[in-house]
């Protein structure tokens, strides 16, 4: 048996410092306590508060920050997560959801990844994002990554979002990853968890974007399946959870959020495989 290198030790050690500049990270953290910082930008709201007398809209997506859609399997999680998208695009959607509001001012990229479905459920699932919105819009950018290797999926939205000014037109503002349990070989490997939430915070920050993930549940807990998705928990500003109501429909409640809740509602899913709003609570 070979002798143990300290040495090997030493230069790694190094290797940590010199890609730690204090001085960076130091003016990136600090917060000016004198200065007025602007409200988050809101991308979607649902419903409406009344703050002070006045109705404010409900944010659940905001930049710069992710959330989270959570449900046991087959609770049509895919199904919101298009109607989100739909909603947050515009057209046709806001009649199919009255009750979701979107910010957006002008044309941003919005770039959906799906982890665990093939090339041909993958295709209709973005292609019902399109439906419901009544037209193509040219920045809903999907993909496909279940053929790609744990580590190949992370490391390609990483680069998607570095090089988003050379592969598209417009900034990116939302995405979607559905589900994010597949970014990482053991979601219940603490190291591989930490890595994955720590490339959300970072890519949120750096981009001023909102991610929201699909996040599977366990049927006999009603929790979480693994350490990443209790990490992503605790950092959201918004969870949104799905459960199947007596009546068949899917019931839409907001657990846990950073500001003021949203009220619960339920949709269905029509003829033309398209989700809908059916109770009118807001109004």
């Amino acid at each position: 048996m070979g002798e143990f290198n300290f040495d090997d030790i030493k230069s790694e050690k190094e290797l940590l410092e010199s890609d730690f500049d204090f001085e960076e990270v130091y003016n990136k953290c600090l917060i000016d306590l004198s200065e007025e910082m602007p409200r988050p930008e809101i991308l979607l709201s649902i419903g409406e508060h009344l703050y002070k007398n006045n109705y404010y809209p409900t944010s659940v997506m905001t930049a710069g920050e992710i959330s989270a859609i959570t449900a046991t399997s087959k609770s049509k999680k895919s199904f919101l997560k298009s109607a989100l998208i739909a909603c947050y695009i515009g057209g046709d959607s806001l009649n199919l959801f009255p009750n979701i509001k979107t910010h957006r001012d002008k044309d941003y990229t919005i770039a959906d990844f799906d982890t665990e479905q093939g090339v041909f459920f993958t295709q209709r699932t973005f292609r019902r994002v399109f439906d419901m919105v009544g037209a193509k819009y040219d920045n809903y950018k999907g993909f496909a990554t279940r053929h790609l290797e744990t580590k190949k999926r992370l490391k390609f939205i990483d680069e998607c979002l570095k090089r988003q000014d050379s592969i598209f037109e417009n900034p990116v503002k939302l995405v979607s990853i559905d589900g994010i349990a597949d970014l990482v070989e053991n979601t219940n490997d603490l190291v591989m968890s930490q890595e994955v939430s720590d490339y959300l915070m970072k890519w949120t920050f750096e981009y001023n974007i909102h991610i929201t993930n699909v996040i599977h549940k366990s049927p006999l807990t009603n929790k979480p399946l693994g350490h990443l998705e209790t990490y992503v928990l605790k950092k959201a500003e918004t969870v949104i959870d799905l459960e199947k109501d007596t009546d068949g429909t899917i019931k839409v409640t907001n657990p846990y959020s950073r500001g003021y809740s949203f009220d619960q509602f339920n949709f269905d899913v029509n003829s033309d495989a398209l989700p809908f709003l059916i109770n009118d609570n807001f109004y």
